[in-house]
């Protein structure tokens, strides 16, 4: 706390030298009540509370940037044991020289293969207008439920990369990336028992983990008619491919001259993927198998509000399979789809639409939601189950700084006959120009 301390008056010193800051805070209240079946017979009521603020307070090329959390449930059996998180807090030194980016204290990282949340730093190198970008990182994982407090034992949990970006033409982007993490928990006492059930105090050290990767990826945009994006990632610790993604929508006529606008799309992804496992973890000993996926769809646009889509993909893991087919119309106010699924998953069929619908110059929007499905969880299941929810509520912005969602949910189901929930959020949003230094 001590490091931190000194970090954020640090951070508030270099701030305050910028000649204009302009301060941006988001504050988001929320409370979802519900009742959970504990066991047979045995029932909870929980009102679970939640406060989020995010703030910034940018300079010219200095800012301040948080992000926290604080959490409560005031009806359940744990009520009134409060936690508290803190997601991000880090201060940002922008386009030094024309070319450096520099960020520093908690902060989330998205480089390629590398992604998650450091205490530490990050920097980005740009060159040649931008086309090549540099970025490497360092720093402590966070602590346990992101406590507003820094690891003791850094040297043993960390996270550390790079990612190498570049784009030589104008449709085409390319970047490889390497990650390493280590994680090695501290060591703690425990409660055993010997063999005549007499307790004793033991030390646990537990094992040490860490992971590996190396990644490569390639976008590609041409014009206006096919995008594509492929994905390679590397295990170096286990020694084996960890992921294959390959994506790709193509607009196969050409635009009407009137609208501009070229109605059917037509997508195709596949994903091979093995379970991403830590590297000397006790799961790591078992033989896994790999995940293949795949999907391809159509979408056909009527108009520029109303919007037609197809779809069908199947996953196989070992010897099983499933496979989903999913039709649907998508609008400005209205969505409809549905759905079958069958295989070793299961069987479903399913239904839901989607209504919403702004009045009084957008200012109040009541919502609709409405699903259905007919669902068996193994194919040796002789019967099939129904559930049913629906959801009523409405979204009120009186101004564009502050708005107020509510949401009543209600499900049947074998399990719950009629289970009720409650969702409201107060939204404020603000922001002003300072010249206080």
């Amino acid at each position: 706390m001590k490091k931190l301390t000194t970090l954020i008056i640090l951070i508030v010193l270099s701030v305050s030298g910028a000649h204009a800051q302009r301060l941006q805070a988001r504050f988001v209240t929320s409370a979802y009540a519900w009742e959970r079946q504990d066991t047979i017979g045995k029932s909870s009521e929980h009102l679970y509370g939640y406060e989020t603020m995010q703030l910034s307070l940018s300079g010219e090329q200095l800012s301040l940037h948080t992000y926290l959390q604080g959490f409560n449930d005031f009806a359940g059996p744990l009520s009134n044991n409060p936690t508290f998180r803190l997601y991000n807090l880090y201060f940002k030194w922008a386009n030094i020289g024309n070319m450096v980016d520099v960020s520093l204290g908690r902060q989330a990282v998205f480089a390629g293969v590398g992604n998650g949340t450091i205490d530490g730093g990050l920097a980005s190198f740009k060159f040649l207008d931008s086309r090549y970008k540099l970025t490497g990182y360092y720093g402590a994982l966070p602590a346990e439920r992101y406590e507003a407090r820094l690891i003791d034992n850094t040297d043993k949990n960390f996270m550390a990369g790079g990612q190498l970006s570049a784009s030589p033409l104008d449709f085409a982007q390319f970047s490889v990336s390497y990650m390493q993490k280590n994680i090695k928990p501290e060591t703690y006492l425990g409660i055993r028992r010997d063999s005549l059930f007499n307790p004793y105090t033991v030390e646990i050290t537990p094992t040490a983990t860490a992971e590996e990767y190396v990644s490569g990826d390639v976008s590609l945009e041409y014009k206006d008619w096919a995008s594509g994006y492929l994905r390679y990632d590397y295990d170096l610790l286990l020694d084996k491919n960890s992921r294959f993604q390959f994506f790709t929508r193509v607009k196969p006529f050409q635009a009407s001259s009137l609208t501009a606008l070229q109605p059917l799309s037509l997508t195709g992804e596949y994903l091979q993927r093995e379970p991403r496992l830590l590297f000397n973890s006790i799961f790591s000993v078992f033989a896994f198998n790999t995940m293949k996926e795949y999907e391809i769809g159509a979408e056909y646009a009527l108009g520029t509000e109303w919007q037609l889509f197809a779809k069908y993909g199947a996953v196989s893991y070992n010897d099983g399979d499933s496979h989903q087919m999913t039709l649907g119309v998508n609008s400005n106010h209205v969505s409809f789809s549905v759905t079958r699924d069958d295989g070793n998953g299961g069987e479903l069929s399913a239904a839901s639409l989607s209504l919403g619908y702004p009045f009084f110059e957008n200012k109040l929007t009541p919502t609709l939601m409405l699903s259905y499905a007919h669902y068996k969880l193994s194919e040796f299941s002789t019967s099939l189950d129904d559930a049913l929810s629906l959801s009523v509520g409405a979204v009120y912005r009186p101004i564009r700084l502050l708005s107020v969602d509510a949401q009543a949910q209600w499900i049947q189901n074998k399990i719950y006959n009629n289970d009720m929930r409650f969702f409201v959020r107060v939204s404020y949003l603000l922001s002003q120009q300072l010249g206080i230094f």
